[in-house]
């Protein structure tokens, strides 16, 4: 294992790398308890000084990505409109593919549905039912490998494909510990897809 420095909080963290690539650092550290997920760390070490940002926490490593990675652009959308960012061909965002199974309801109907890919725009997912209703609040159950987050979804446009349909949704809220464990979740993701 190699070692390493962070600065972080002003101070001088030292720990071993036990995990190196482009886009995911794990470091084995005595003391994890300081750290949070989403802050922003600067990795010192090998002739490089990286701007990383806090991916999870564990009692004794700390998983990074780079500070300006799309993963963290995940979130609910703020400023602009849905409208004005899908329609708008000169933004391009990066969409994590995912295969996972989620639930989407409202009073007392539950969907079944199956998620295909995730960005900053929010949640693709598809399903063989035109009941789904465009620009409606849903709250949703989606399966991350052993945990399930539950963020609350408003359907932003359907598409009709061959055999089913799929449908984009934009994230309407979602609980800062869901949004931590959903990023996790796209980063390791991506490992196992390649």
């Amino acid at each position: 294992m190699k070692d390493i420095q962070m600065l972080h909080k002003g101070k001088i963290v030292r720990g071993q790398i036990t995990y190196d690539q482009t886009d995911l650092l794990e470091v084995k550290l005595d003391k994890t308890d300081t750290f949070r997920n989403g802050e922003e760390v600067t990795v010192l070490g090998f002739e490089r000084k990286h701007q990383m940002r806090v991916l999870r926490v564990t009692p004794f490593k700390v998983l990074f990505a780079p500070a300006d990675s799309e993963v963290f652009q995940i979130d609910i959308s703020k400023d602009e409109a849905y409208e004005d960012l899908v329609y708008d061909d000169s933004k391009k965002f990066t969409s994590f593919r995912l295969n996972t199974y989620a639930t989407i309801s409202e009073d007392f109907r539950t969907f079944a549905v199956r998620v295909t890919d995730v960005s900053r725009l929010g949640f693709g997912f598809e399903i063989n039912d035109f009941s789904v209703k465009m620009n409606h609040v849903y709250d949703s159950m989606i399966i991350c490998d052993e945990v399930t987050i539950h963020p609350k979804l408003v359907v932003r446009y359907a598409h009709i494909l061959e055999k089913t349909i799929r449908y984009g949704a934009e994230i309407h809220h979602i609980t800062p510990g869901d949004l931590s464990r959903l990023r996790y979740y796209i980063v390791t993701r991506q490992f196992v897809t390649v």
